[in-house]
């Protein structure tokens, strides 16, 4: 039995551990299943120069199971299997019904956001945080720094434009990012970080297929 951890990053992939390289050797599964808490993931290996990364499937286990936060995995799996126990360590399972910062929603960053300048509309779960009389948004986009994300109304609804539209391309975001929003009760500010969606190289996945 092998138990390897790994660091969940920013982009939604997690790059295979220097256990399985030894068991699987130049046999790579094209699939693995992660089970988390009972709940069972499809995940995609794909390689990219001589390392290996689990993939496609792990946007949606993250959804599922509201792990929006940078973590770090453990995995467990007995020797030359392709089904690993996945435990969860970090921000997580830390954070207490005193935490003063919480996840309000996540936005699918689209093709026709990029290219024809979409707006931002809020959805109703922030409306919590917003106040009739403040028309911004205080954020936090990671660097310490805040900025006014001007709030207009669009019928009916709340909508950012120009502080989108430029964190976009701040950013060099594209189309299947994630860009997280979280609210920090005690300083009243909005934090925004986004996970980068990797783009594989089909044929050179497709090339390493058994």
């Amino acid at each position: 039995m092998n138990t390897s951890s790994s660091n969940v990053s920013d982009a939604n992939v997690i790059e295979v551990p220097f256990a399985y390289h030894r068991q699987w050797s130049e046999n790579y599964p094209s699939y693995v299943l992660f089970d988390y808490e009972g709940d069972k993931h499809f995940i995609k290996l794909h390689k990219y120069g001589n390392r290996f990364f689990f993939g496609d499937g792990l946007k949606e286990l993250r959804r599922t199971h509201g792990i929006h936060e940078s973590v770090l995995m453990r995995f467990v799996g007995r020797d030359k299997n392709t089904t690993f126990s996945v435990d969860v360590v970090g921000p997580l399972h830390q954070r207490a019904a005193t935490t003063i910062r919480h996840h309000v929603f996540t936005i699918d960053v689209s093709k026709d956001m990029i290219q024809h300048n979409y707006q931002l509309v809020l959805p109703l779960e922030a409306s919590i945080y917003l106040t009739t009389s403040k028309k911004y948004m205080i954020v936090d986009r990671g660097s310490g720094r805040h900025h006014k994300w001007m709030i207009t109304t669009n019928n009916g609804l709340s909508c950012v434009v120009d502080a989108w539209i430029h964190y976009l391309g701040d950013c060099h975001l594209k189309p299947r990012d994630e860009v997280i929003f979280f609210y920090n009760i005690d300083q009243h500010v909005w934090e925004v970080l986004y996970r980068k969606q990797v783009k594989w190289d089909a044929e050179e996945d497709e090339a390493e297929s058994p």
